[in-house]
């Protein structure tokens, strides 16, 4: 193979970080371009390019994954939702015990489902369900020893924060007038999965681990940096929105346990929230710009 058929080769293969219908329209004219620029004996892009090729994919996801016909902030406040569902019952459904009682979990599985579809008024339904499940102790006192209850009970609010989180969007997005909401990509049901999968194979508590809790750590940096770096790209405040609906229960965790958290992790949490900030100040900007 000549030097020029393998620069073709992998300028081909890293414009697939760009969808499918930009690389119909323009993705020839874009590999006559490059090659063009390159020298005769060059096999391999510079590292320049191949950046400047990551980046601009990433910003033409963005702005394709804009739902059309539907407000920003209702956008951005179903991803929000939508991260929060799907995160929490991936950290908090411990796949072993519910598989002798699944009523939780299928219950879990047909709110994310709901929310993907974009049914507001039934992931509602099943969010307040799962939003009292979860908090009866603190709802109904004394009386929830005598409920045969099918999910969780939890006794810190931190815990319950997400369901009520969710609860709270949704009555929003099903209240609001207009068409309804798009259906997002299955793609999220990913996340539960992987993480059930995980723990079932390993039969581990995995939220407990430091190689797992650092991994997390890792993820939530760079899903908000992309979300950062989305806002930038599609120059609204949808992206904003999601990441602070997603932020808010880990917010409550951190100020339920500030005590117990030394200055790694005020660092950490404070990068979390600096991210936020940031973007909902360049959506300000890019705007005020537009």
């Amino acid at each position: 193979m000549n030097a020029e058929h393998a620069l073709e080769r992998r300028y081909r293969r890293l414009l697939r970080v760009y969808p499918k219908v930009y690389r119909k329209w323009h993705g020839e004219e874009l590999i006559g371009t490059l090659m063009a620029a390159s020298g005769p004996h060059t096999r391999r892009p510079p590292l320049r390019e191949v950046l400047a090729l990551i980046a601009g994919g990433f910003a033409a996801r963005a702005r394709n994954a804009r739902a059309r016909g539907v407000p920003w902030w209702a956008d951005g406040l179903q991803l929000g939702v939508l991260a929060v569902a799907t995160t929490t019952f991936a950290m908090k459904i411990e796949v072993l015990p519910h598989l002798v009682r699944p009523i939780w979990t299928l219950g879990a599985v047909a709110l994310m489902v709901a929310i993907i579809r974009g049914w507001a008024r039934v992931a509602l339904a099943l969010s307040l369900i799962a939003a009292l499940e979860s908090s009866r102790f603190l709802v109904l006192h004394g009386d929830a020893f005598t409920m045969a209850g099918f999910g969780p009970a939890y006794v810190e609010v931190s815990s319950m924060a997400p369901f009520w989180v969710i609860v709270a969007g949704l009555a929003v997005l099903a209240v609001r007038p207009g068409k309804g909401l798009p259906a997002r990509s299955w793609s999220w049901l990913l996340v539960p999965a992987f993480c059930w999968g995980l723990q079932f194979l390993l039969g581990l508590s995995y939220p407990e681990t430091l190689p797992w809790m650092l991994a997390r750590a890792g993820v939530e940096v760079l899903a908000l940096a992309a979300a950062l770096w989305a806002t930038v790209s599609v120059r609204d405040a949808r992206w904003a929105l999601a990441a602070a609906v997603y932020l808010i229960p880990g917010l409550t965790y951190l100020g339920e346990n500030l005590s117990m958290h030394g200055r790694k992790g005020l660092a950490y949490w404070g990068l979390l929230t600096l991210l936020v900030i940031s973007s909902f100040v360049v959506a300000r900007r890019t705007r005020q710009k537009v």
